[in-house]
């Protein structure tokens, strides 16, 4: 959970659970790698999971899921990536059916970021 950006949901105080001690193992030592939002370049190219996500030869991580994100009218993509791949803006590249497409790490959320549409 505090890899996917949901450590909110965490309570580790609430008693004894099965993983607790993982997660507690987990927050003390702190994350390796965080789950990210990342926009393709070539918005006809979409992956479905399992895509090698690379940064010059070496491999940052996997494609989780995705997809096209037709009302922001991007590629989009999840992956859990090292943290020093994570800062908004960094480019990997992700590997479809053996072509690299160029991949942008993006900040979320992609629809509505300033969350105006759901008060009007």
């Amino acid at each position: 959970p505090y890899e996917a950006g949901l450590g909110f949901a965490v309570r580790l105080e609430k008693g004894d659970f099965i993983g607790r001690v993982a997660l507690r193992r987990q927050k003390s030592d702190g994350l390796r790698r965080k789950l990210c939002c990342l926009t393709l370049a070539d918005p006809a190219a979409v992956t479905i999971g399992s895509e090698p996500i690379r940064r010059d030869d070496q491999v940052l991580g996997w494609v989780t899921s995705g997809g096209y994100g037709y009302s922001v009218q991007k590629s989009i993509a999840y992956a859990y990536l090292p943290l020093d791949a994570t800062t908004p803006g960094a480019e990997v590249d992700i590997e479809i059916l053996g072509e690299r497409v160029s991949a942008t790490v993006t900040r979320e959320p992609l629809w509505d970021p300033k969350n105006e549409r759901i008060k009007s």
